[in-house]
């Protein structure tokens, strides 16, 4: 199971949600006061981790979200090719391929690491069984 249940209005900006069966972190969130026959509703604007989409939810307040699980977990760069690169990961010492960063600022930071011939670290998520890299940076010795 990688979700779990939570009230909609335990929501708070920069959590994570399901939205049409996609990860997406919650940008703006409003809540509208209750109606005379009526219940208090819920507008979010999230994003989409994998697709970078933007979706826009109007719900209940008293509706249950799905919440993704999220491992976080570090691990040292062997090698890139192509649009995948093997990394170990630095507590099973398991080696893994996975995708390269989506963000061209990440990417760069990357390329730059792994040109000069220097050791690169990874902080990638694993969220419904996808890879996602969160985080690039330079390993010191």
């Amino acid at each position: 199971m990688s979700t779990r249940p939570t009230e909609a209005n335990s929501i708070k900006r920069g959590n994570y949600i399901l939205a049409d069966e996609e990860p997406c972190q919650v940008l703006d969130l409003s809540h509208s006061k209750t109606g005379k026959h009526g219940h208090a509703k819920i507008r979010m604007e999230v994003i989409g981790l994998f697709d970078k989409k933007k979706r826009s939810i109007v719900m209940p307040s008293t509706n249950r979200v799905q919440v993704p699980i999220i491992d976080k977990r570090n691990a040292q760069v062997i090698t890139v090719e192509g649009e995948e690169m093997s990394v170990m990961d630095k507590e099973s010492y398991e080696t893994i391929s996975i995708p390269k960063p989506s963000s061209e600022e990440h990417l760069a930071k990357l390329n730059e690491i792994v040109g000069a011939g220097k050791t690169a670290e990874v902080e990638y998520w694993i969220v419904m069984n996808r890879f996602i890299v969160n985080r690039v940076k330079e390993l010191d010795f």
